[in-house]
């Protein structure tokens, strides 16, 4: 079969590998589509640790083609969606509650073979029926939502709260509706582009900064006279974003870090600075326990996610999607892969 293969940091190949065969708890999915994501970019450039050589890709759907001989309530044919987060649920961690650490994570397009394949191997446990109302377009979207809802969970907004995200990206435009819908009565939204904030504003974003034209910290403070955001969500990951995101907070704010810095790098905090606002820095890592729900809030179209796909490219076409992902021209929010 044709696969993406990440061989090295900066040496991605489509080529010919074998088929995946199922082991006893396995299915195997023909991959008819799977979605672009900043962790693929940070993965290529280096920024992210993958055990290379690996075939990238996790924000897949499709339907099943072979099934393990004890795999229970899932049939050859079925539509489904995949949790690429799969965790054992026997080490220590996942029995104390907290699966994203599991010592044997799966990690499916980082750690195991993704989706950026004609067919993918993927444990049973972590397979999702699709709802038949839901498009696979819309479903590939199941994995970023579930990042997003927990981000959500960690952040906790109130109602009536003033909040911000840093990023007008894909993950930016999920977690300004998610806010929205959890009760933020104002969202600020930060992007140093023009027509992401435009298109933030369709989205519910009561407020908008360009970060190109202005000094972030500086007009958020003006916005809530001088007082802060309740609530700040860093989706870019980035040094600076996070910086800003410490800068623009209330006393006794919250901030959520839910982008992906570069491993290793550091950011500069005055501990002064967040005892005397009793300041929250607080992280979301993936995706504990909220698959089923994204499924739901995708089926009750609590947010819109179609419109976020500004192209869709045949597999041998996924290094152009990559560069427009890195240049970021106007116009361009995310990449469809179509195996």
């Amino acid at each position: 079969m044709k696969a993406a293969v990440l061989h090295k940091p900066g040496e991605l190949v489509v080529e010919e590998v074998p088929q995946p065969t199922p082991g006893p708890n396995e299915v195997i999915l023909k991959v008819e589509a799977c979605g672009l994501c900043g962790t693929d970019l940070k993965l290529f450039e280096g920024h992210y640790t993958a055990n290379c050589p690996v075939i990238i890709g996790h924000e897949m759907g499709g339907r099943i083609v072979e099934i393990g001989e004890e795999v229970k309530g899932l049939t050859v044919g079925d539509k489904v969606v995949v949790d690429p987060n799969e965790s054992c649920g026997a080490c220590d961690w996942c029995r104390s509650g907290y699966p994203t650490y599991c010592e044997d994570l799966a990690a499916y397009g980082v750690l195991r073979d993704g989706g950026f394949a004609e067919y993918c191997k993927v444990g049973a446990k972590g397979t999702y029926l699709m709802p038949e109302k839901l498009s696979v377009k819309a479903a590939t979207f199941t994995e970023p939502v579930s990042c997003a809802v927990h981000a959500i969970d960690q952040a906790a907004p109130q109602l009536g709260q003033t909040a911000v995200i840093i990023g007008g990206g894909s993950m930016g435009q999920i977690l300004l509706q998610l806010l929205r819908r959890a009760g933020a009565a104002r969202v600020i939204l930060l992007s140093r582009s023009q027509w992401k904030l435009d298109l933030g504003l369709q989205r519910g974003a009561t407020d908008v900064i360009n970060a190109q034209d202005q000094d972030p910290v500086a007009a958020v403070m003006d916005m809530t006279n001088g007082q802060g955001a309740d609530l700040v969500i860093e989706a870019v990951g980035s040094i600076p974003t996070v910086e800003q995101g410490v800068g623009m907070l209330k006393k006794h704010g919250k901030l959520v870090i839910f982008g992906f810095s570069p491993e290793g790098a550091e950011a500069r905090i005055v501990p002064f600075d967040i005892l005397r606002r009793e300041l929250t820095i607080i992280a979301s890592w993936v995706n504990p326990y909220t698959f089923p729900r994204a499924l739901q809030v995708l089926l009750t179209e609590q947010v819109e996610v179609e419109s976020l796909i500004s192209e869709e490219l045949p597999l041998d076409n996924i290094s152009e999607a990559l560069q427009h992902m890195a240049e970021k021209p106007d116009g361009f929010m995310k990449a469809l892969i179509n195996p």
